[in-house]
């Protein structure tokens, strides 16, 4: 009984040094509470992963139906067929659905199903429907909006997705089907596949997080050190000295951990209350796995103790070290360098023919980054203090800047620690999303065109021709060009596809010197051919699908092709290229249409949706896949979007450890009140102290910057870099987070300058 009394006294009395003088630091307990309940937030954010993971797989499953075609057995409840189309940008996915029976299972999200012409829409796809700019939308969703689908059956709110009814299913011509409910053929995925993508995002996230909560529990830790030297002198053993350690960190930890737990509350609450479809998670997914919750709240607390107890162990095992303050020892190199040389290693090997599955190759990616992301904080102390070591001469408040950096270098490098590791992050992000935009704007110039591709869904009528004369007649059109494709199959094990194409084209694309309709032509080498290539006098089969039945293709006497022949995009390779005469025997429901269409550079905004209204309306399937100089536009508008939010994050963590120095350089001015005392009683002009204060935030932030920029761009470099060709480094995004840099030094200076002035009066002579 009496040990843990004393434990407990122990631990109190680390809890008065910390919050029970009445000279207590409250800017550095504040900021440490503030670091560790933004880490806290994080993590809880992090661990609701599994959870959201889960729920989406959940609900997803809730709407499955199975695509195994049609098989002798029961009799399917609900035929179904998908649909997918986009407008703006913006992928919009729905599934026309037609029960069989009065007690057909409903998907989750519907409480009835939509009758022939209606339509149940998500919350998200309503608002979108209701803009006055959605018009041609409306064109392409005809029906009237009955309802609206459940959360229960949306992936997150913010999906745009739509039930229809229809009448025209058959269990032949129906892509989907459910026999007893939904959710049939949906398996739990055992895998790590989902997980792939959460790591690599989570290790640029968290990492800095740890780092800053890392360099927030070490505030101080000079005056801490001399502080348990004293006690440890006056008597106190070495675990007495833990123990209150471990108290005074306590504290600052629990308040962090209360902190973070009280913010996620707050972010849980308003996203209940403020939840609409433009919100990207359900409420109900932001839950943490109680125990990685559990471990988070324990794990917090102990790892900032654990993290104080080493670096206090000085102040432990020679207390006399800590009072003397008599410089500090000289740093190695090798050792911070060798996280760097793992990481650079690690993403090399990723780049190479390596045999792992994609769970090992995600880890070898993850790791390597944090390696990469961890040794600038590591180098970051010998760079100071080898920069600092050898000044040379210059003015007094260089000298005395470089003086305290010099004797100082680790708590000078931890205060912007976090912000190296972030700065490091984000430039190399900055990196991979320039190279995305150097390849739009590669792209975006030399390609105006918008594919058309899909299937003929009336029999009898070629919709190829009038599709081409209705897009060719669209202002903003240039020129269009098209083709059939059909799939061709022998036995045994021989199959092809063939196009058919008209002279024009084929005489456009240098396929063949002279063109009648009724040739037909066998490039050589041309297209994806399985077994042998089609020869004269032999008869394969154009088969659609079950659906869409079957036909015969005698093949007639083959002409040979140009040699010199490339493809330029309007025409595939293909193992036949048939003139429309010599297809005359191939219904045009077995045929698949392509078409590209070539925009002017003049070309209205809407041109592209009004094309895919067109190719929707007259074919099953059709879809427009756009390179158009608008998509670029957006796609840029996009990564201009998520810059913005890269250097939006920043400017918080600039923000952050910008009191950490606000904070670290008040205290570093409380602790030497008397040399400051005596500087100012023999004459030292305030303007020196200010601007040697100015360096001592100035210095360590310009080195961790000129570490972290090169550290960031490699890491983007290695990651994005394909054939040997570098992205360039983003000037403008880097100078913004050189520029917050400077802004956060020059106002934790403004900030110092009035506890400065007063340390500077000769009342601090008498400072203890």
């Amino acid at each position: 009984m009496s040990r843990i009394r004393t434990w407990t006294t122990d631990l109190v009395l680390g809890v008065r040094l910390a919050v029970g003088d009445r000279n207590t630091p409250w800017g550095r307990l504040a900021l440490i509470t503030v670091g560790v309940g933004t880490g806290v937030l994080v993590l809880l954010i992090s661990a609701s992963t599994p959870t959201w993971i889960e729920h989406q797989g959940e609900r997803a499953a809730g709407r499955q139906m199975t695509y195994d075609a049609a098989e002798a057995g029961p009799p399917a409840a609900v035929l179904g067929v998908q649909r997918s189309t986009i407008f703006q940008g913006q992928y919009i996915n729905g599934r026309l659905l037609q029960p069989q029976r009065p007690d057909a299972p409903l998907p989750a999200g519907l409480d009835h199903y939509p009758a022939p012409g209606e339509l149940v829409v998500s919350p998200a796809l309503r608002e979108l429907l209701a803009r006055p700019d959605s018009a041609l939308l409306r064109e392409r969703l005809p029906g009237t909006i009955v309802g609206t689908i459940g959360d229960d059956g949306l992936v997150t709110p913010a999906e745009l997705y739509y039930y229809g009814g229809t009448a025209e299913l058959t269990e032949q011509t129906a892509e989907s089907r459910v026999v007893d409910h939904y959710g049939e053929t949906a398996e739990p995925d055992a895998d790590a596949g989902n997980w792939v993508l959460v790591p690599v995002g989570a290790t640029a996230l968290l990492l800095p997080v740890v780092v800053f909560v890392i360099s927030t529990t070490r505030l101080a830790e000079a005056a801490r050190q001399r502080r348990l030297a004293a006690l440890r002198l006056v008597g106190a053993s070495a675990w007495q000295v833990r123990r209150i350690a471990s108290g005074e960190t306590l504290i600052g930890a629990l308040a962090g951990v209360l902190a973070g737990w009280a913010l996620f509350g707050g972010a849980h609450l308003a996203l209940s209350r403020f939840e609409t479809s433009f919100v990207a998670v359900f409420v109900a997914d932001l839950t943490p796995v109680w125990w990685i919750a559990v471990l988070i709240t324990i794990g917090v607390p102990a790892l900032t103790v654990l993290i104080s107890l080493a670096a206090l162990r000085g102040a432990v095992h020679d207390p006399l070290g800590s009072v003397r303050r008599d410089g500090v020892p000289r740093r190695r190199l090798w050792p911070r360098t060798a996280s760097m040389a793992l990481g650079i290693a690690g993403l090399g090997a990723s780049r190479l023919p390596l045999d792992l599955d994609t769970t090992a190759w995600t880890a070898l990616i993850v790791v390597s980054v944090a390696l990469m992301l961890l040794s600038v904080p590591l180098m970051l102390p010998w760079v100071v203090e080898t920069a600092t070591r050898n000044a040379g001469r210059g003015p007094l408040a260089w000298q005395l800047a470089l003086r305290r950096l010099h004797l100082t270098s680790g708590t000078a490098a931890r205060s912007v620690s976090a912000i190296a590791v972030v700065v490091t992050g984000v430039i190399a992000l900055q990196t991979m999303i320039g190279a995305l935009e150097q390849q739009l704007a590669h792209s975006a110039p030399g390609d105006r065109t918008a594919t058309i591709s899909g299937r003929e869904n009336r029999p009898g009528r070629d919709e190829l021709q009038h599709l081409r004369t209705d897009l060719a007649a669209m202002p903003g059109v240039t020129a269009v060009s098209g083709y059939h494709r059909i799939t061709v199959e022998a036995e045994p094990d021989r199959s092809s596809f063939a196009v058919i194409a008209d002279c024009d084209l084929i005489l456009r694309t240098r396929l063949a010197a002279d063109c009648r309709d009724g040739d037909t032509f066998a490039p050589p080498g041309g297209g994806a051919v399985k077994g042998a290539p089609p020869r004269t006098g032999e008869t394969w089969l154009v088969n659609a699908g079950p659906d869409r039945g079957t036909a015969t293709l005698p093949i007639p006497p083959l002409r040979p092709t140009e040699p010199q022949h490339v493809e330029r995009g309007e025409i595939p390779l293909a193992s036949l290229v048939i003139t429309p005469a010599a297809a005359a025997g191939i219904p045009t429901e077995l045929r698949s249409v392509d078409i590209d269409v070539e925009l002017a550079a003049t070309a209205p905004p809407d041109l592209a949706e009004r094309i895919r209204n067109r190719a929707e309306a007259a074919l099953d399937g059709g879809a427009v896949f756009e390179n158009t100089p608008q998509d670029a536009a957006a796609s840029l508008a996009m990564l201009d979007l998520v810059k913005t939010g890269l250097l939006a994050g920043a400017l918080v963590v600039f923000t952050l450890i910008g009191c950490s120095l606000l904070v670290t350089a008040v205290e570093q001015i409380h602790e030497r009140t008397r040399p400051m005392a005596v500087l100012g009683a023999v004459g030292a002009e305030r303007s020196t102290l200010v601007w040697s204060a100015f360096l001592q935030n100035a210095v360590p932030m310009l080195l961790a910057t000129a570490i972290a920029v090169p550290a960031g761009y490699g890491l983007g470099a290695l990651i994005y870099a394909t054939d040997g060709d570098l992205p360039a480094l983003d000037l403008p995004g880097a100078a913004a987070v050189v520029g917050f840099a400077a802004v956060s030094v020059l106002v934790v200076t403004a900030l110092t300058a009035p506890a400065l002035t007063k340390a500077m009066n000769t009342t601090g002579l008498h400072a203890e």
